[in-house]
């Protein structure tokens, strides 16, 4: 068999582990790590019943990394980031669903009501 690309062989290998947003970048702090966290975490609120985004979240989201400077490209890298993960947790969780312990449900809730009023810090 022959053997993958670099590219390839990381993709897959993200696709493999969880939690995704660890595959999104191996740097410091992004915007695209940023998204992908965010996504995370709404991915889990929706599927724990511990909440849910807003129309305007994610829109509130790159108005926040846009302030803190991010360029047009870490922009777009952070769009790609939120919707790739967003569409893989889905994926996973109707595949593999996992359950939600009260004390998750509850750091959820609490994280959702910080996303919900424009706070974006991961955890």
């Amino acid at each position: 068999m022959p053997a993958l690309p670099a590219g390839r062989a990381m993709t897959l290998a993200c696709l493999l582990l969880l939690p995704l947003g660890a595959c999104v970048s191996q740097h410091a702090d992004t915007s695209a790590v940023r998204a992908s966290a965010l996504a995370t975490t709404v991915s889990r609120a929706t599927a724990c019943k511990a909440g849910s985004p807003q129309r305007g979240t994610f829109d509130n989201f790159l108005a926040a990394e846009r302030a803190h400077g991010a360029s047009e490209d870490q922009l777009a890298a952070a769009r790609s980031a939120y919707v790739s993960v967003s569409e893989a947790e889905t994926v996973n969780q109707s595949v593999r669903p996992q359950r939600c312990t009260g004390e998750e449900r509850a750091e959820l809730k609490a994280r959702m009501a910080a996303i919900q009023a424009g706070t974006f810090d991961t955890p």
